[in-house]
């Protein structure tokens, strides 16, 4: 009898340590809006973060969450945004309206994945916009807690928005940064072009008579990596929790 019972523990051991291997998958914490696990906000960010996700639950039912991680062990930022929303349950059940901030330090990608119910207001084109515009310069200098806030920033207010209400004193309008921004872009494309044009004037000058040809190949422009996914499920924790949110397609991340 004692060799069955021995069996039997050793069985359900291996099971249980199965089940854990197969997830490998944090647990959040109480706080549940923000979850850094990476150790790469600060205390200051980390309160504005939460406090900006909270109020924004008890306003609109709709969660953003935080959360950062030392690797993602191999998996893809999308596939691991997924699983984080499916066990975790964000946004509300009746609404879909959750959204999950993914950042893992040593692969440098940030992914950010939107429920069923703000696809609308956070299409994927927007989505990654918002990632580049308000967070990819802190993020590439390594200011991880400064970007991380920048960006859930946008993200409420641009919730705040998709329900009617006013958004947060500090947001700045989505439209009016990235036309500021295209105009500097722009002013930046014709400057370069008048230092090139100069350049080619004094080289024509320079080799005039010698009988050589100068050459001149302009600028050429990349854009960023990309990427796409969603998730759906329920779950509730010591603080706040989780409402049980659906996701599915919505999203952008990038590599930094």
């Amino acid at each position: 009898m004692k060799r069955v019972i021995t069996i039997a523990v050793v069985l359900l051991l291996v099971l249980l340590c199965g089940c854990t291997q197969k997830s490998g998958y944090p647990t959040a914490t109480e706080e549940f809006y923000v979850n850094d696990f990476a150790d790469v906000i600060s205390e200051t960010d980390e309160q504005k973060i939460l406090s900006n996700a909270v109020v924004l639950a008890q306003k609109t039912t709709a969660q953003v969450v935080v959360v950062t991680v030392e690797s993602l062990e191999g998996k893809t930022p999308a596939d691991y945004a997924l699983e984080i929303g499916r066990q975790w349950g964000v946004g509300a059940s009746e609404a879909d309206n959750g959204v999950v901030i993914l950042l893992s330090e040593s692969d440098r990608e940030i992914y950010i994945s939107v429920g069923y119910g703000l696809e609308g207001a956070l299409p994927d084109s927007k989505t990654g916009r918002i990632i580049d515009t308000y967070g990819m310069e802190y993020l590439r200098n390594d200011d991880f807690s400064k970007g991380l806030f920048e960006i859930s920033k946008q993200i409420v207010g641009e919730v705040y928005i998709e329900y009617g209400l006013e958004p947060q004193s500090d947001y700045v309008s989505f439209e009016n940064a990235t036309d500021n921004y295209a105009e500097q872009d722009a002013g930046d494309v014709i400057s370069s072009w008048i230092i090139m044009v100069i350049i080619i004037m004094i080289l024509s000058f320079m080799f005039r008579g010698r009988g050589r040809t100068v050459f001149f190949f302009g600028p050429t422009f990349r854009g960023g990596r990309g990427g796409f996914g969603g998730f759906g499920g329920s779950s509730s924790f010591g603080g706040f929790r989780g409402g049980g949110g659906g996701f599915g397609g919505g999203g952008a991340g990038r590599g930094f």
